[in-house]
């Protein structure tokens, strides 16, 4: 049977798709390169956001409509939460919610099902992997579906996690990055480690690597798991998003938000005093219906103030069932015009960010070589340029000589 895979949306989504691929792959089964070839096309999906339902609704109709003859199995965030909807789009769909999601490849097979919390043994066309340590949210935000999609608190247990790692590094991935919905509340259901307790685990493991956060809440960075990541110097990468989402205080109070600005702006100067040379992005959510002109002068103020080195901007999308969707939304111009000016803010940032780095040393994963030059990832995020082309997948030592468009231009050391 020829498969297609097809992802919408987060990290998480990423890996769990990745796990799926494989799974399949062991009960002899292959890739299809289009939509219009497969046997079975899985599409994961997302529901973060309108768009995210419509580029799932609208790939889930074009498949339809071009491969009729397809069995089409449809999983992720809109699957539990809008079934109906994809039901009447394309009736012969077959739905599996988030908790069948990894048995996905052995209810449609007829085999026995695996359970391993997607563990995945490859990461398809990257040359970093990707791991999922963690599920599940209980944050109640005003404006996010994710904990109802995903209500289910559960962790990958830390014995399970290290060796997956181990067998990573050992097919020869420089880089992992260790993915979670929330990512900081990880707990190891055999014997209840935290987040602080795996990492010092992982960092005791042999060879030439290093590990990335995904993402995480300012508040779940603990000084217990900050000292671990400390100590591990050039094994973890000195890289943090920390979700913001608001940049002003009535705003973050109104979107339910566990945390202030002061807080916030400790954390970031508590990482800056910890990891020199660190990388912190944040998500900002641009006209949010609470936020008065007021507000958005505030935030833009405080992410320079914060001085965070880039901004992933999302408009504001209200989600069925939030509270926020109750909220009376601003007018569509001024969530374009917010939008515009967090993402040439971002653009800003970046730029700041690069030209800091001039004369530094840095390490950085070669990810690609295009028209005869390397492309490369520095740990804390900053994308790299050589003037030569350099082998995939290896880490290297760079010194910065310049910076341009928040792309820093280097030489190997």
């Amino acid at each position: 049977m020829k498969i297609y895979f097809k992802t919408v949306g987060c990290r998480v989504n990423q890996v769990e798709t990745e796990s799926l691929r494989e799974k399949f792959a062991a009960l002899g089964h292959e890739g299809a390169d289009e939509p219009e070839t497969a046997d079975l096309v899985v599409v994961n999906t997302c529901s973060v956001t309108e768009k995210a339902d419509r580029d799932c609704m609208a790939f889930l109709r074009k498949t339809a409509a071009a491969n009729p003859g397809a069995v089409i199995a449809v999983t992720g965030c809109l699957s539990e939460l809008e079934p109906a909807k994809i039901l009447a789009a394309v009736p012969h769909a077959r739905l599996f919610p988030n908790k069948e999601k990894e048995k996905l490849a052995a209810l449609i097979c007829g085999s026995v099902v695996q359970e391993d919390f997607f563990a995945v043994t490859r990461s398809h066309g990257r040359v970093r992997a990707f791991i999922k340590v963690q599920d599940g949210c209980n944050l109640k935000c005003a404006y996010c579906l994710v904990n109802l999609a995903r209500s289910e608190l559960k962790s990958k247990p830390m014995a399970a996690a290290v060796e997956e790692v181990r067998l990573l590094v050992a097919s020869g991935f420089p880089e992992i990055v260790l993915c979670g919905t929330r990512l900081g509340i990880y707990n190891c259901p055999a014997t209840g480690a935290n987040l602080a307790a795996l990492m010092g685990k992982l960092f005791t493991l042999g060879g030439h690597f290093r590990l990335r956060f995904s993402s995480i809440e300012s508040g779940e960075l603990t000084l217990e798991l900050l000292n671990v990541l400390k100590t591990a110097g050039s094994k973890f990468c000195n890289y943090f998003h920390v979700p913001l989402q608001a940049g002003s205080d009535p705003v973050l109070k109104a979107m339910g938000r566990p945390y202030d600005t002061a807080a916030y702006k400790a954390k970031v100067k508590e990482l800056r005093a910890l990891f020199p040379g660190v990388g912190i992005y944040a998500d900002l959510i641009a006209g949010y219906p609470a936020e008065t002109e007021e507000d958005f002068s505030a935030a833009l103020k405080f992410v320079r103030d914060c001085a965070l080195s880039g901004l992933h901007v999302f408009s504001f999308s209200a989600r069925p069932g939030t509270r926020a969707a109750a909220l009376k939304p601003l007018p569509q111009k001024i969530v374009v015009a917010r939008s515009a000016a967090l993402r040439a803010l971002d653009r800003e940032l970046h730029a700041l960010f690069a030209a800091s780095m001039l004369g530094a040393s840095l390490e950085a994963l070669v990810l690609k070589n295009k028209d005869g030059r390397a492309q490369a990832l520095a740990s804390n995020f900053l994308n790299m340029e050589f003037s030569t082309p350099l082998k995939a997948g290896t880490l290297v030592r760079a010194r910065v000589k310049a910076a341009r468009d928040g792309v820093c231009l280097a030489e190997p050391v």
